[in-house]
């Protein structure tokens, strides 16, 4: 492997950290291809091909990854499924990096991977591994900065999310051919984007750590807006009122039991505070191995809670629905935070994905209704209503079923 090809792959490395099929397809189809463009032909790695296509290059190995990219593409639209496919997509990420590496290897030399078990060979595999290892990285830095943001919105009901994954699609996509003409400006980029995520990654951690407080017994560092301490169960008086996405006020709040219903609304534990990742009305926080639902007398306050919200929500979206196109979507967002996000974040994946399409065309109808003149004060509060029906049925059902209501 030349050095270029060695840059080329590690530039490969920083897309590699967002999407896992999709740098191998581009980069299969160059190779495959390549030499058929005027613009990719007189490239080191391209020349190298022969005209042959190998095991990487094949029509099966093309095809599934063609597949993959953009079963990928669909998955990572949806909050469910990311969820789901976080904890083992740095490990598939890896090894499509160092599969990537061999695969530009093999194109040169047809024998490689015969070659690369055989004792003598096995710095060819290099490469490789070191691809694998700065892909593993790159995706551990990008997962830790992400993670505080699907803390902060776990549904991405603000959309933020959705436009960072548009954001890493388009440069996965142009930037894997942008790298095989200016190898150095673009692998130069991608550090310096992994070098300001790790900065945010590090910034994050910080400002979390310094929030929190001593316990006045113990002395264990404790969430400011928790309401005991998780070591010694001390009671905390005065806990920090979390606002808008779980943010840190200033204010301190004495309704211990409204600091309770805030946190279960953040899928915190009412107790320590802490986040819980994991979906159900049956988690339990590993921190104060507290089960967040596990007060009957509570839940019940916190459906009444939610429900109570429904008039002031039904208002304000018919209020907002009068203005096209942008009352709409504030409309959607205000009711989804308020009504639908505190009982979908305890459904899991079947639960939420089967309410959630089961009311999807429905709202496709409604939302076009809403484009006629005035008649978004009726459609918005109506997806509002609906929505509200849905998910609280489906959140009070599963408590029933567990015996927490």
């Amino acid at each position: 492997m030349n050095l270029n090809s060695l840059l080329y792959s590690l530039g490969l490395s920083g897309f590699f950290s967002s999407r896992a099929f999709l740098p191998a397809f581009l980069t299969a189809l160059a190779l495959r291809f390549g030499d058929t463009l005027p613009f990719l032909k007189d490239l080191d790695f391209v020349k190298a091909t022969g005209g042959e296509p190998t095991w990487f290059t094949s029509n099966a190995f093309l095809l599934t990854l063609g597949a993959l990219s953009l079963a990928e593409f669909a998955a990572d639209k949806s909050p469910d499924v990311r969820r789901l496919m976080e904890d083992f997509m740095g490990y598939v990420k890896a090894g499509l990096s160092a599969l990537t590496t061999m695969g530009m290897v093999s194109v040169g030399d047809a024998e490689v991977i015969g070659d690369l078990m055989q004792e003598a060979n096995i710095f060819q595999m290099i490469p490789a591994a070191v691809s694998a290892t700065v892909t593993y990285f790159a995706t551990t830095i990008r997962g830790g900065v992400l993670s505080f943001l699907d803390e902060a919105d776990e549904d991405d009901e603000l959309g933020i999310r959705g436009i960072i994954s548009w954001f890493e699609d388009l440069w996965a996509t142009w930037g894997v051919w942008l790298l095989a003409f200016y190898i150095t400006g673009v692998l130069a980029i991608n550090v310096l984007i992994l070098a300001a995520l790790w900065l945010l990654q590090r910034r994050f951690a910080k400002k979390a750590e310094e929030a929190k407080v001593e316990c006045s017994s113990c002395g264990e560092r404790i969430h400011s807006f928790s309401t005991q301490c998780f070591n010694c169960s001390e009671p905390v008086k005065t806990p920090v009122v979390l606002g808008f996405l779980g943010r840190h006020t200033q204010e301190t709040n004495t309704d211990i039991e409204g600091q309770k219903l805030r946190l279960l609304e953040l899928k915190r534990s009412p107790l320590s505070g802490e986040k819980v990742k994991k979906r159900g009305v049956d988690i339990v926080c590993p921190e104060d191995g507290i089960a967040l639902l596990g007060d009957k007398s509570l839940n019940r306050k916190y459906v009444d809670n939610i429900s109570s919200r429904l008039p002031k929500v039904l208002l304000f979206g018919a209020l907002w629905g009068l203005i096209p196109a942008v009352g709409l979507i504030v409309g959607v967002i205000y009711y989804r935070f308020q009504l639908v996000g505190p009982f979908r974040r305890y459904l899991t994946f079947k639960q939420g994905f089967l309410v959630k399409w089961l009311i999807r065309l429905l709202f496709i109808a409604l939302a076009l209704f809403q484009l006629v003149p005035g008649a978004g004060a009726v459609s918005v509060p109506l997806m509002a209503w609906i929505s509200f029906l849905f998910y609280k049925g489906a959140f009070t059902k599963a408590l029933t079923k567990g015996g927490l209501l």
